[in-house]
């Protein structure tokens, strides 16, 4: 079974800080604009800011061969990027695009790791996210090593009504290419087995929208692989 790990968003981890250190963390802040299909940064940049959306979709991916990518996982609102490449060699691993119009705010990465040094809470919630982010890579790992093209599409489907959209029927945002993507598989391969899942009556396409018919049955061919 697949084990959902929450991230504590930044408004949450802003309100542990005392008035001098949130007051101090604003002044260093800005926010930008970003169109669907925008690159918010590409993967080797320097870190510098900790950053988060407050509206709208991103993903992050990483470039592959052949025009191939591999998406790590779909971002929404206020939860951190950023952090954990400044732990280790201070470059991204991964890009970052807007999937939906997204507005995201920046702050001082190293402004915000000194408060969290000396703010046992703040840092207590830090470290929970690292956590959780080695274990949405660990599950993505396992995912992709060992289950087979079903399964994979079963678990995107759960994710995308469990955790993105949290709504069912739901309408795309991402593509089915996205959809591939995220499964490491050819988009044919992924249309093929939506269509199956259809024509089985698990789920219900019509254009972009989606319809959970039998959530049961989905989460059966999710965890069987």
């Amino acid at each position: 079974m697949n084990v959902v790990h929450k991230l504590t968003p930044f408004y949450e981890i802003i309100d542990l800080m005392i008035d001098k250190d949130r007051e101090s963390l604003e002044k260093t802040k800005y926010e930008v604009n970003y169109k669907a299909g925008e690159v918010i940064f590409k993967r080797g940049i320097q870190t510098t800011q900790l950053m988060f959306l407050t509206n709208g979709l991103a993903k992050s991916y990483i470039e592959g061969y052949n025009n191939r990518n591999l998406i790590i996982r779909l971002i929404k609102p206020y939860e951190i990027i950023g952090v954990l490449a400044s732990f280790v060699g201070k470059q991204e691993q991964y890009s970052l695009m807007a999937v939906e119009d997204s507005h995201c705010c920046f702050y001082d990465l190293e402004l915000y790791k000194e408060i969290a040094r000396r703010n046992s809470k703040v840092y207590d919630k830090l470290t929970k996210n690292l956590c959780v982010h080695a274990l949405q890579y660990y599950s993505k790992f396992i995912s992709l090593t060992q289950k087979q093209v079903n399964g994979r599409i079963a678990e995107v489907l759960l994710y995308l009504h469990n955790e993105i959209y949290q709504k069912n029927p739901f309408t795309l945002t991402i593509s089915r290419y996205d959809i591939a993507d995220m499964t490491g598989m050819a988009k044919d391969t992924t249309i093929r087995v939506l269509k199956n899942f259809d024509t089985e009556k698990i789920i219900k396409l019509k254009n972009k929208e989606i319809t959970i018919l039998d959530l049961e049955k989905l989460a059966q061919i999710s965890n069987n692989g």
